[in-house]
This record gives structure tokens, sequence and C-alpha cells, in this order.
């Protein structure tokens, strides 16, 4: 039986556990939107790189792992557009999300 999933918010820190289109495995993402299309749930997750995409809960399970980590600092984002998103992302409105990983010797 697979594990829960923690609930996701704005904010919350995702993993990515399989290569896409839109994220390299070992990657963060932290979703920047939830929303319901079709009467089922979905969510937008932006990357380390910024790339972004909306997954489904079966996308979900299938490309993520979700922490029980929430960024505080995007947890009020309120997403308008793509064109925005990434205007945001390049002027840092994420990088809190993403701090500098430690390396290890």
């Amino acid at each position: 039986m697979p594990a829960p999933v923690p609930p996701i918010h704005v904010g919350t820190i995702a993993i990515a556990t399989h290569a896409s289109g839109v994220c390299d495995v070992g990657e963060r993402g932290v979703c920047y939107e939830v929303y319901t299309l079709g009467g089922r749930p979905g969510y937008s997750f932006i990357f380390e790189k910024g790339r972004y995409d909306g997954f489904s809960p079966e996308d979900l399970a299938m490309f993520l792992t979700i922490t029980d980590t929430v960024c505080e600092q995007v947890a009020d984002y309120q997403f308008t557009n793509v064109t925005r998103l990434l205007r945001d992302f390049r002027l840092g409105r994420f990088a809190d999300a993403f701090p500098p990983r430690q390396r290890t010797r």
C-alpha cells in the first residue's frame, strides 16, 4: 500500500522521482496553484530550472514525491498567467523554495 500523500497547498515542496518534460530526477518543485478541472483536483508546480506544469493526482503519484514541507514565502502566491509566473520566477519570487543544496564530499 502506498504511503499517504500529505495535503498539497500553494507552497508545498515536491521532489521529482522520474524525469518528465518539465523536471529531472531529484529536481525540487513548489506548488504555485491548486485547481479543479472537470471536477478533479489539479496541482501546478514550478521547478528549480523554471519549467512548470500541472499534475493530476495520478501524475503526482507517477512523477513526484510530495513532502510535508511548505515554503511560507510562496504560500500566498496568486497565479494569474504563465507570463507573470515566468517573470516572477526570473525575479526570484520562488528562490526561497529552492535554497542552494549543501555539497557532500
